[in-house]
């Protein structure tokens, strides 16, 4: 399931994002938010709520979605824009391929270590458990590039579909597009 790049929500956190990271850009705000430990922090700094009321402009959140914003915040203010934004990995993906950015094979090692991959969906159920584990993942991948409003889609609206299709992105066994919209045909017994 690729997230519609046409949903208010995910655009508006787009637009925060290339704002944050631009040559006016406000360069303390990205550091006070990349040094946040917790949510709360993150809900301590007035870009946080900026981006809170810039997507509260556009849709109508709960508090569990102003709670991802926030790690969103505090994840995307290490991200800088990638200049090449088409046809970019998932985030997933990114993190399973080598250095070289090539699919492992044989002894090769992904960037992020299949413990690691691991520990960052298990955390992904308490948001600031999920937050921390994303900044040392981030750190990690360091400038690698991924496509972004995907990985914004995915972060605001984390559950165990997303932590699956990580996986398959992870792993590159992801089906084609094709494939996963079609139905599985019925079983039949024998």
């Amino acid at each position: 399931m690729q997230h519609n790049r046409n949903n208010p929500t995910v655009n508006a956190v787009v637009n925060w994002w290339v704002s944050l990271h631009a040559d006016h850009g406000d360069r303390g705000a990205r550091a006070r938010l990349k040094r946040c430990e917790s949510v709360f922090d993150a809900l301590l700094e007035p870009e946080t709520h900026r981006l809170i009321a810039s997507v509260h402009a556009k849709a109508t959140t709960g508090h569990a979605l102003e709670q991802r914003l926030a790690v969103l915040a505090m994840a995307l203010a290490r991200v800088k824009p990638s200049e090449r934004a088409a046809h970019l990995p998932p985030f997933a993906d990114a993190l399973g391929l080598t250095w070289d950015g090539s699919i492992p094979k044989g002894d090769d090692r992904p960037r992020l270590s299949p413990l690691r991959f691991s520990n960052l969906l298990k955390d992904g159920t308490d948001v600031d458990m999920f937050a921390r584990a994303l900044r040392r993942t981030l750190a990690i991948l360091g400038d690698a590039p991924f496509d972004v409003p995907r990985f914004i889609g995915d972060v605001l609206f984390f559950k165990d579909q997303t932590r699956q299709k990580w996986t398959f992105d992870y792993y590159h066994t992801r089906r084609t597009d094709a494939a996963e919209n079609t139905q599985p045909e019925k079983e039949t017994q024998l």
